[in-house]
Order: structure tokens, then C-alpha cells, then sequence
């Protein structure tokens, strides 16, 4: 594995304060959190794959918000859980056998063929996977995907397979933690391994003091986890527009 399976400690939440400006709406047959820049004529894209909370968490639609501004391009969050996030609580295994990959791969194989239809003119998209997400937008990063994006971004990823690291051809951002069961120093230094072995343009950033989840769920009141979001936010969109076209 290039990391672990989701776990507990992916059930750390802590709200953000703020007024997300887009909306959820069903798009492309999937209901999607949409920011307030997108049109219909729109040619770039981000797409963000969610962890297990979902489209509904503010954070997600905070960031989502923040990238579009930072951008200039609308970003598109659709719910590749199809409504059942998990609920704090509750038995995470019980949780996670509902949401098996080959299930999530075919959500996303629809939604993505009727994206195309939507948007037959795509001149760049990129994408960032959070968690529980990374392993899908993998598959998208590969020179045998039907939809090819241009680069992508991993957020202390879970459940990402060796034989899917070492399939990925596109650029790649990979934000971690230092205290992370997920994706520890083996599986980092590992990562680091296949993607320079592959010759891809890669950034591994590690952030002192912060958990995994923090670029979406930690606690903004903390100093570190503040820094680190924000630092780990700016630069993917700084990696994104390196490889824009």
C-alpha cells in the first residue's frame, strides 16, 4: 500500500466558521456542491473527491469557495457517497463495506461520461482528493483514464493502492501530516520512491504539529493546523497553475 485504509482517526471533525457561497445542486446526475463562478461555458475545472463527510460539510464548501477565488475557475464537488456520509458514532466498518471502490468507481465513471457531455470543451482540469477521495482520483491521473486530468492533489490520502500510485502519469502535490496511521513516514518515503522512479513532477509537503485531516477538519483555533491548511491550500493552487495549460 502506498497508504492504509480509512480509520478512526479519520472521524476527527472540527467545524469551520463562514458562508459558503455555492450551492448544491444535482449536476452531471450526481447532487454536487458547485461554486458561484461556474457557467455553463466553462473550459477549467476543479474537481475535489471528499472524504467521508462528504458534500455537505462547510469546510469542504469553504475550501471549495477558496479555490475558485484563488483560481478563477469553478470547482465542483460531487457526492461520490450519494448521501451516506458517516455519522460520528457510529461502527466505521459497517460504514465502510457500504462504500466498496468498485462501487465508487462506477459512480464516478457516470458521473464523469455525463460531465463530458455537459463540457465537450475541457481545456484543463485538475483535481485534490481528500482522504477517503485520493484513491479515486487516482484513477484519473493515468494515461488509460477516459477523462485525463492535467494534475492533481493529495491531502493525507487513505487507501491508495501501490499498483495506483505507480499507474499515475500526471503531476503530483501530496500534503501530509506528521501524525498520521494513514499515510506514515514508510508509506511517504515509499510514495516519494514510485514517483520519482516513474519521472513524475511530484511535491511531498510535510506539516509539523497537525493530524490527519487537517486540511479540512482541524481546528483552525490551533496556530499549526491553521498555518498548515492555509500553507498546504496555497500551494496547490500554486502547483495547479504551474501545469496549467
Amino acid at each position: 500500500m502506498a497508504s492504509n485504509p480509512p480509520s478512526t482517526c479519520c472521524t476527527k471533525v472540527t467545524l469551520h466558521t463562514g458562508n459558503p457561497t455555492g450551492s448544491i445542486t444535482k449536476f452531471a446526475g450526481l447532487q454536487s456542491y458547485i461554486t458561484s463562478n461556474y457557467s455553463s461555458s466553462s473550459t477549467r475545472f476543479l474537481i475535489i473527491f471528499t472524504d467521508i463527510y462528504g458534500i455537505k460539510l462547510p469546510n469542504t464548501q469553504l475550501v471549495a469557495d477558496t479555490f475558485a477565488s484563488l483560481l478563477g475557475y469553478p470547482v465542483i464537488v460531487p457526492d461520490i457517497l450519494q448521501d451516506d456520509i458517516y455519522i460520528n458514532g457510529t461502527d466505521f466498518n459497517d460504514w465502510f463495506s457500504r462504500h466498496p471502490p468498485q462501487l465508487t468507481i462506477d459512480i464516478l465513471k457516470t458521473f464523469f461520461l455525463e460531465f463530458q457531455n455537459k463540457h465537450p470543451k475541457i481545456d484543463f482540469i485538475a483535481g485534490i482528493g481528500y482522504c477517503f477521495g485520493a484513491k479515486y482520483l487516482s484513477h484519473y491521473l493515468t494515461n488509460d483514464s477516459f477523462l485525463k486530468f492535467d494534475v492533481g492533489a493529495f491531502a493525507h490520502p487513505s487507501f491508495v493502492s501501490e499498483d495506483e500510485l505507480n499507474a499515475i502519469t500526471k503531476p503530483l502535490i501530496i500534503s501530509a501530516a506528521e501524525t498520521d496511521t494513514i499515510f506514515p513516514r514508510d508509506l511517504r518515503y515509499k510514495s516519494e520512491e514510485i514517483l520519482q522512479k516513474n519521472g513524475i513532477h511530484y511535491q511531498i509537503d510535510l506539516f509539523q504539529g497537525v493530524e490527519h485531516g487537517f486540511t479540512v477538519r482541524g481546528d483552525l483555533n490551533n496556530k499549526f493546523v491553521k498555518y498548515a491548511a492555509e500553507k498546504a491550500l496555497t500551494d496547490q493552487v500554486a502547483f495547479f497553475k504551474f501545469h496549467e495549460n
